[in-house]
């Protein structure tokens, strides 16, 4: 492709084929956008819908243009600008390079301990075993007397096999409101939940369990493993803020030693 920038080509014979004030869409600009192999027509919509993005877009940049304001020094704004994109690239790399992602699981419990307080919930979690199996007494039976025991393997067992839907990951924690959006209204009561309590109920042709594992109400500290990814990417946060500050203020002293700045009084 050919170079173009603020609406010229270095290519005298590149054809002009939109045009907004002064400002020119070249052919070359377009010319590696159509993918061999694609029909006449979808390659004349493919290049409409380009040329008139491009006319929209310029249109805009004229109007701005005309009407910068007179305290702005757009000069300064665009070198504030490449000094940021610099700055960032260069950190984004050195961060890259050089930041310790490994985070034991000694470490992250030790940050929840100390910071616990912190994550109070805005929300009801529950862990629980649903089961959704069709209306007939065998099967209900089987599972009600399976969840009620304090042996889960046999209920784990049947609700996977009987069940139309069934949830029995009992590691996760999922908000009360998920819970309900998953049974019939109103079967587990928000204001009598309780771990280990089984609630059923029939609706239709089906018949829903659901045993309750776990249960933390809101503004109640949350069990480590619900917050485990929110203290994993605090404590990489703070590493890569500490990562820069330290690396700033090695280049500052180094630049006391060097004499790579001088400040007149």
């Amino acid at each position: 492709m050919h170079s173009c920038r603020n609406g010229f080509s270095k290519n005298p014979k590149d054809l002009v084929i939109a045009k907004v004030g002064s400002r020119n869409l070249f052919k070359s600009q377009i010319s590696d956008m159509i993918i061999p192999g694609t029909s006449p027509t979808d390659s004349a919509a493919i290049v409409d819908g380009f040329v008139q993005n491009w006319i929209r877009e310029n249109l805009m940049i004229v109007e701005a243009e005309k009407n910068i304001a007179a305290d702005i020094n757009l000069n300064k704004l665009v070198d504030d600008y490449r000094s940021s994109l610099l700055v960032y690239n260069f950190e984004k790399r050195l961060v890259d390079k050089n930041l310790d992602t490994i985070i034991s699981n000694a470490e992250q419990k030790v940050y929840y301990e100390e910071n616990k307080n912190q994550y109070l919930l805005s929300h009801p979690i529950v862990r629980c075993i649903i089961s959704k199996i069709p209306a007939r007494q065998q099967e209900m039976r089987a599972i009600r007397t399976a969840l009620n025991k304090s042996d889960l393997t046999e209920a784990m067992f049947l609700v996977k096999e009987k069940s139309v839907y069934h949830h029995i990951d009992l590691e996760k924690w999922m908000s009360f409101e998920d819970l309900r959006s998953l049974i019939p209204v109103d079967m587990v009561p928000q204001g009598s939940i309780k771990s280990g309590k089984v609630y059923e109920k029939n609706e239709g042709e089906f018949y829903f369990f659901v045993k309750i594992i776990g249960f933390y109400d809101e503004k109640q500290i949350p069990p480590f493993e619900y917050i485990k990814s929110k203290i994993t990417k605090t404590i990489l946060s703070q590493r890569k803020n500490n990562l820069l500050k330290q690396y700033r203020a090695k280049l500052y002293e180094n630049g006391i030693t060097n004499g790579d700045f001088e400040i007149f009084e």
